[in-house]
């Protein structure tokens, strides 16, 4: 479909180089399971009143050892088909006890509470909040707890709790935002789970597990507490800060930050999973020289003539002190050039790059501007045939969240994109191609199209991820389904090696 726009015309030849002799009709196969393997808690709270605003859990867990692995986490509860359910907590498989559960309002005022073991309110329910709970299953496993409202004229004691337990303290707001910087990569506003720690002199604690959102999340911590630490341990690091009360009281912002090297993608391997099972379909290796710059990529693919996967095409990366220049594109089977795309700048951005392939040759240029909080690149392209198209890009925040394309022909494509909010080995590479591809710093994890003038076969419509403890995606699987049918076609399987 030469006529479609070069955007679309290259999805369409990737399409075509990971099906052919593999899978050619839209005939629908297994819809494969998630690859999400990762356990969690989930409590029900019986005898919460409907009416009250948005309330949250107080949740401290203990395992088989009596040691708390969930220490004073405070989660959403909502009301959800007839009960009020926690977030979900994320445990590994294991075994066991709910030590702690009580419900507040947002000001952190208990409004409810389970009863612990040998307190005043424990003959009131059948289970004192020390309820066994296994996990063994993936997903979610569920478990109820029972509580009692709490009168003004209750006192935390009865429960089996504290009065910092139950709020009756004086607080302060704090609005919090997390930062880590990868590289030369900024990742801000990054989700977290945030501890908070406030120490007296008498030796006394107030400690919080607070889930950060993305953005900028509203915490509140004690006024009466001479010190306060808040840290947060994330992709192998860990950004920390703490105040004193004086300080604290002098703050209503805090921005917690880390810095980290990046980690070096080596490989990634690509399987195509179909009814005929997972095969191996390509290999990618990235070369790096004595600065970490991207040196070469080799690419090996799965031929019809050959079981392995062999070497079939290698770009080669040349630098002008610490910019890319230029990239050559070589024939392993002989070592002749195929071709180069050369790079110019203006302002430390690519101003154009012109791309040969063979006998055919593609001139870009770009302009950069900004339409409110979004980053706006314009691309116009001269294709060989004499054929036109412009590309515009929409970014905010790093990420490409909506472009649309143009060719002189009348063809278009316009999409809108989703990010997780992981760190992008691609983007890590410093490897720009003529369409800007690998300019987002999260992955996508889903894509609308919208396209005229014609229409690919199949289309993605599934992106999920495994990450590592670096923040890296360890595994990613995309989903494909006919354009026309709307059933699922295969799946794609990529596996990442970092170094």
């Amino acid at each position: 479909m030469k006529k479609i726009i070069m955007p679309f015309a290259l999805a369409m030849m990737a399409i075509i180089t990971i099906t052919s002799c593999r899978k050619t009709t839209e005939d629908a196969v297994p819809v494969p399971g998630s690859v999400d393997q990762t356990t969690y808690l989930q409590l029900s709270a019986n005898g919460v009143q409907l009416g009250q605003g948005q309330l949250y859990a107080l949740v401290s867990v203990n395992n088989d050892q009596g040691q708390e692995v969930v220490s004073n986490k405070k989660v959403t509860l909502d009301y959800v088909q007839g009960v009020y359910k926690t977030d979900r907590i994320t445990l590994a498989r294991g075994s066991y006890v709910l030590s702690k559960f009580i419900v507040t309002t947002a000001s952190d005022t208990a409004v409810y509470a389970a009863p612990k073991p040998n307190s005043a309110k424990a003959a009131l329910v059948s289970k004192p909040v020390s309820i066994p709970v296994s996990i063994t299953e993936t997903g979610v496993t569920a478990a109820a707890v029972q509580v009692l409202k709490v009168d003004a004229t209750d006192s935390p004691a009865s429960f089996g709790y504290t009065v910092d337990d139950f709020g009756k303290i004086a607080f302060r707001e704090l609005l919090v935002k997390l930062t880590i910087t990868v590289g030369e990569v900024v990742y801000d506003s990054l989700p977290g789970k945030l501890v908070v720690d406030a120490g007296s002199t008498g030796g006394q604690h107030w400690i919080r597990e607070i889930e950060l959102q993305e953005g900028i999340t509203q915490i509140r911590v004690p006024e009466n507490y001479e010190t306060f630490s808040f840290q947060v341990a994330k992709w192998n690091t860990t950004a920390q800060k703490t105040l004193s009360k004086t300080e604290l009281g002098n703050t209503t912002q805090l921005h917690l930050t880390a810095v980290r090297q990046p980690k070096l993608l080596v490989e990634e391997t690509t399987f195509i999973e179909n009814a005929a099972g997972l095969v191996p379909d390509t290999r990618t290796e990235y070369l790096y020289n004595a600065n970490n710059r991207l040196s070469a990529i080799k690419f090996y693919q799965k031929q019809i003539q050959s079981s392995n996967l062999p070497l079939t095409n290698q770009y080669q990366f040349l630098y002008n002190g610490t910019r890319l220049d230029t990239i050559k594109r070589f024939n392993p089977d002989n070592n002749t050039l195929t071709g180069f795309s050369g790079f110019t700048y203006a302002a430390g951005k690519i101003a154009t790059v012109s791309n040969v392939s063979y006998d055919q040759s593609t001139n870009v240029l770009f302009d950069y501007s900004q339409f409110n909080t979004h980053q706006v690149i314009s691309a116009n392209y001269l294709f060989y045939n004499g054929n036109s198209m412009t590309y515009t890009m929409q970014f905010r925040n790093g990420n490409l969240v909506s472009d649309k394309a143009i060719s002189s022909t009348g063809s278009g494509e316009s999409s809108v994109y989703n990010y997780d909010s992981y760190i992008n080995p691609k983007h890590q590479l410093g490897y720009p191609d003529i369409f800007l591809s690998n300019s987002s710093k999260n992955n996508r994890l889903l894509e609308q199209k919208i396209y005229s003038g014609g229409f690919p076969s199949v289309i993605p419509y599934k992106t999920e991820f495994i990450y590592n403890t670096d923040g890296y995606p360890a595994e990613e699987y995309v989903s494909y389904k006919g354009y026309t049918s709307q059933q699922h076609v295969y799946r794609i399987k990529k596996v990442y090696r970092y170094q």
